[in-house]
């Protein structure tokens, strides 16, 4: 009966809490971090340079809103200033959401001088 009910215990924590990966980009640098209020998402790609720090993917228990808040925590951590590409998914079945993107460092905007001669 013990067992039964830490099997069903474990089980349950699993199924609500949240899945979350993210992959480094390879050879990228660290930054401090960053607020995750200030995390741009672009569903597509931005027209603004940037760097890309890795790739982030999560389920979430709650909504759309839910995810993207999770997801610009976590990017937030590793000094994102946006997450591109991303995708979100929907699972009726157990109430999550699942969503998707790409962190990136903005660089500065850069105006080409030119000089009078």
């Amino acid at each position: 009966m013990k067992t039964r009910a830490i099997t069903f215990t474990l089980l349950m924590t699993l199924l609500n809490s949240c899945f979350y990966a993210y992959y480094p980009q390879t050879g990228s640098k660290t930054y401090s971090p960053t607020l995750a209020e200030n995390i741009e998402i672009y569903f597509g790609v931005p027209e603004q340079e940037y760097v890309v720090m890795g790739s982030f993917a999560a389920d979430v228990i709650g909504d759309a809103d839910a995810a993207v808040n999770h997801l610009k925590k976590k990017a937030a951590e590793l000094g994102a200033d946006a997450i591109i590409k991303v995708r979100m998914t929907t699972n009726s079945s157990c109430g999550g959401t699942g969503v998707s993107g790409v962190a990136v460092k903005m660089k500065p905007n850069t105006v080409a001088i030119v000089q009078a001669q």
